[in-house]
């Protein structure tokens, strides 16, 4: 027990449930945007077109629940993109993945997934200490789905379309200056 916390073991108990079950709650739609994107797409023995209408649905559905929860979870997508980063490293150091079953690759291919990667995980870096804006919120979900769109392709593409699109949306809401209220700029005195 942590001789620093006050609080009864109860409560410390039910935290840990609590914790434990919104990150069982968090695998779950992360492998429900994963299974909705390999509908989408037809990947598999899923190529009929009431599959890719029934991903493309899932899709919309979880995209709209991510743009809503954007404040809650953006802070921590900078977690999976550090995670991917390091695995892309590691795969580029053995020249194959660390995964079960190991796929070899050229080092070209690995060293392009962590380019793309590290510049995904500096573009959101910006929101460790700020809450994203609307526009910002369309451009991270963006992002997930390019992220997801990576994993199912096996292709950096549209992970570096979502982050290109992230960074120029920053970068064309990032360079106006705060309102003030005022219409018109005060009087200079003399």
């Amino acid at each position: 027990m942590n001789t620093r916390d006050k609080r009864p073991i109860r409560e410390q108990i039910k935290s840990g449930f609590r914790l434990a079950g919104w990150v069982l709650l968090t695998l779950g739609f992360i492998f429900l945007v994963l299974a909705c994107t390999a509908l989408a797409v037809g990947k598999g023995n899923y190529t009929h077109p009431a599959y890719q209408v029934l991903g493309l649905c899932g899709l919309l559905g979880t995209s709209t629940v991510m743009f809503i929860t954007a404040r809650l979870w953006a802070k921590w997508f900078l977690g999976v993109l550090a995670y991917v980063v390091f695995k892309a490293a590691l795969s580029l150091l053995l020249g194959r993945t660390p995964s079960v079953p190991s796929i070899a690759r050229p080092r070209l291919v690995f060293l392009e997934f962590l380019v793309v990667s590290v510049f995904a995980a500096v573009v959101c870096s910006r929101y460790l200490t700020h809450n994203a804006r609307t526009v910002e919120r369309a451009g991270l979900v963006g992002l997930v789905m390019g992220l997801s769109f990576s994993v199912i392709y096996d292709s950096s593409l549209p992970l570096l379309a979502g982050a290109a699109v992230l960074g120029l949306i920053q970068l064309t809401h990032g360079r106006r200056k705060p309102r003030t209220g005022l219409s018109s700029p005060p009087p200079i005195a003399e």
